[in-house]
Order: C-alpha cells, then sequence, then structure tokens
C-alpha cells in the first residue's frame, strides 16, 4: 500500500505511488507501469501484445469488447484484464493510452461519469497514439492537466505489420521530462521516436504522412493497370520502379499485395479518408490551396462507394482496375471476407506468394527490407564486389528484354 503523501514536482502534483513509477521503472529493471489501453482495434490490440510480451501489466477497454481485435492478435491478448468502463481501466493504470479512430471518439472516452477523465489517478501520464486533430489533442491535455496528470502526443506511423514486430516509429510532441519517463514503455512498440517540437506538431506530422500515402495509392494504381494493359512484366516493373526516383514505401510495401489481389484492410479506406480530411482541415486552417489533396479525396469516396469504407486503404487501385476492365492478378482469384479482395498468390509466376517485409532505418531515412522474394536487381546491391563486366553483361541483358517487351506493346 502506498500513503496519500502528496509530493509536488516540477509545478504538478504526483502521488508517493506515481513518484515511484515516474522515477525508478526501466527496461533493465522490468519495473513496467500499469498501462491501460482504452480502444483495441488494429492499433491498439498490436500496441498490447507489444507490452504483454515484455510483462507490461495492462488493462483493457473497448466501447465494442472485443469485436474489432484482428483474429491473428486474439490469442495474444489473453494475459490482459478487461475493464467493464474506460472509467475504471484508467483508475487502474498510471499510464492510459488511446488508440482510437476519430477525433470525436477520443473525445466521447474521455468524457461522462464512466469515461477516462472520471478514473484519471492524480500523476498518471495519458499517451494518445491515435491520430487525429491537433486541435482536439490539444483540448483533451488541458483536461487532463487539470487533474494533475501529464500528456503525451505520439501517433504511430510505418504500417501495421511493422507495429506487430514492434519497429514502429512514433512521432511525438510532449515535454521532454515526461517524455523521458514513459520512453521506455513506448519503445517496445516504436523504439524509433522522433521528437517534433511543440504539442500538437507530431499529429501535423502524422496526418500529412498519411495524406502523401493515399497520393501514392491513388498513382500507384492507375500506373499499375497501364502497366498490366501493356503488357508488361509485372514483377519487371515493380523491381525496376524500386530502383527508381518513382519509388516510395507504398510502392515498395503495397504493390507486392495488390499484384496477388490483396487489399486486406489492416488500416482501411474510411480510416484514410478521415485523415485526407483533417489534412484538408489545416490547409483551411492556414489558408492553403490544396486541389490535390481534393482530387485524392474524391477518388478514396469513389471507391468506398464501391467497396464500402472497411475496404483496404489501397483500394483506390481496386477502383481503377474496376474501371479499366483489368484486373493487376493472372487467373482467377479467391474472393475472401475482405471487400474487393481476390487473392491470387500463384498470380505472376507466385513471385508474391511468400513475400513479405521488414523496415530498418539508414542514415535517418526508412529502408524496405524484402523476404521471401527474388530480387532481380541483387546485383546492384554492393556493387563494390562485383566484376565490372559482369554488371556491364547483366546491364546490356536487361536492357535487351526491356526492348522486346516494348517492340511487343
Amino acid at each position: 500500500m502506498f500513503s496519500s503523501l502528496q509530493v509536488w514536482s516540477k509545478g504538478f502534483v504526483l502521488s508517493h505511488r506515481s513518484v515511484r513509477f515516474l522515477s525508478t521503472y526501466s527496461t533493465n529493471s522490468k519495473q513496467w507501469p500499469s498501462t491501460a489501453i482504452i480502444g483495441v482495434g488494429q492499433l491498439g490490440a498490436a500496441v498490447a501484445c507489444n507490452l504483454l510480451r515484455h510483462q507490461v501489466p495492462v488493462t483493457l477497454f473497448d466501447i465494442n469488447g472485443d469485436k474489432n481485435i484482428p483474429v491473428p492478435l486474439r490469442k495474444n491478448l489473453e494475459a490482459a484484464k478487461w475493464a467493464s468502463s474506460a472509467k475504471s481501466a484508467a483508475a487502474a493504470a498510471e499510464v492510459v493510452i488511446t488508440a482510437l479512430p476519430c477525433p470525436e471518439h477520443v473525445t466521447a472516452a474521455f468524457e461522462g461519469e464512466n469515461g477516462i477523465l472520471a478514473g484519471l489517478r492524480r500523476g498518471s501520464v495519458w499517451i494518445e497514439h491515435s491520430t487525429t486533430d491537433f486541435e482536439n489533442t490539444a483540448k483533451v491535455r488541458e483536461l487532463v492537466e487539470k487533474k494533475g496528470c501529464k500528456a503525451v502526443e505520439a501517433p504511430l506511423t510505418g504500417g501495421m505489420q511493422i507495429l506487430r514486430e514492434g519497429k514502429m516509429v512514433a512521432l511525438v510532441g510532449a515535454e521532454n521530462e515526461v517524455l523521458d519517463k514513459v520512453e521506455d514503455l513506448m519503445k517496445l512498440s516504436a523504439p524509433r521516436i522522433v521528437r517534433c517540437g511543440d504539442f500538437g506538431h507530431a499529429s501535423i506530422i502524422k496526418i500529412f504522412s498519411n495524406v502523401i500515402c493515399a497520393a501514392h495509392d491513388v498513382a500507384v494504381g492507375e500506373a499499375l493497370v497501364v502497366c498490366k494493359k501493356a503488357g508488361m512484366d509485372m514483377k519487371l516493373v515493380f523491381d525496376a520502379i524500386r530502383v527508381s526516383a518513382g519509388n516510395s514505401y507504398c510502392w515498395e510495401t503495397e504493390v507486392p499485395r495488390m499484384l496477388k489481389g490483396d487489399y486486406y484492410p489492416d488500416f482501411t479506406a474510411q480510416m484514410m479518408a478521415k485523415d485526407i480530411s483533417l489534412g484538408l482541415a489545416l490547409g483551411k486552417k492556414y489558408d492553403v490551396p490544396q486541389e490535390a489533396f481534393e482530387f485524392i479525396a474524391k477518388k478514396y469516396q469513389e471507391a468506398m462507394d464501391m467497396f464500402g469504407p472497411d475496404s483496404g486503404s489501397a483500394i483506390p487501385c481496386r477502383l481503377v482496375e474496376e474501371k479499366a476492365g483489368c484486373r493487376l492478378i493472372e487467373g482467377e482469384g479467391k474472393p475472401d471476407l475482405y471487400p474487393g479482395n481476390s487473392v491470387c498468390p500463384e498470380s505472376h509466376g507466385g513471385c508474391f506468394k511468400d513475400w513479405s517485409y521488414t523496415t530498418e532505418i539508414n542514415n535517418g531515412s526508412y529502408t524496405v527490407i524484402h523476404t521471401g522474394y527474388d530480387n532481380v536487381f541483387k546485383h546492384f546491391e554492393n556493387p563494390k564486389n562485383s566484376d565490372l563486366q559482369v554488371e556491364l553483361e547483366y546491364l546490356r541483358k536487361r536492357v535487351e528484354e526491356l526492348e522486346k517487351t516494348v517492340a511487343q506493346t
């Protein structure tokens, strides 16, 4: 048991227990703080799994219970406790993490007699992992601080597959002394932490990161379908763009799925559309014209009208396939439960059947590491150790193949 002694520290009140938590736990001692996660969908469930893997005591609450937990993660959450309300989850925790879809969901989770604010313990820390309106986050922060608690704005980026590996990037806005206290806990999901300055700035960066990804998805879909109708080798197209100026994170991590008809919604079109709308709102706030983003928003709405809001965020490519009357897959795909999906693992000679990826950060930039995949440009990976004549012969053959492909079209 801890006494009710209150200690003033750096301008806010901490309980005796909170002082112990904020000053003593570390990855070495494994004395993790009790943690509540509000919102247990794709994001919250993956974060919870990462914490539980390291024996962090976790309490979960979601207004929909366990309905939105991805099937592959269900078993991994068996060690977590469930609370009957956001209030009781917060009351049981020294750190409260929110992982919710939209700004209005965050507000609703904090309000009311059974909301987070009603249960927050003085001295606890709120970590916001949701991608949301930075002004709304700032308002909630004020309410949290009035309770004698602190806030860390920390939207995550990098893709759900990388989050499940515990290799995400956290874009953080917080006072340094507060972040220092919870950084080890956050690194269990996001070992790459980028301090983004003032509170609110991290959300702006995350919003536009997603909007830029949406722009790539729209452009990628059109480019792929043109190449397919031109009769090109789609594996060659994928590899060639990877070593060109047109490469992007979306190209490397989404095209292999598109080429086998897999539009799995680990991040939905509806969520992407929400982020586009947040980006448009920022443009309006700062009086910046955003004609390109408005066009992208229109394309996502068209795709959702055809395939539904729960389709995957890459679904604009599927829309182009339908309009062009040309599927990217070869042969008959097998429809599944996910909107727009018609998966054919053997498509394109089965070259993407076992494909997967992970990431590393090299010289400050994301590098995608492909696995289960034959890279036709592997000769380029370490040219210093290759004979120049071998490289030239390889390039000559590739040019001949490309010329034949162009001639056939």
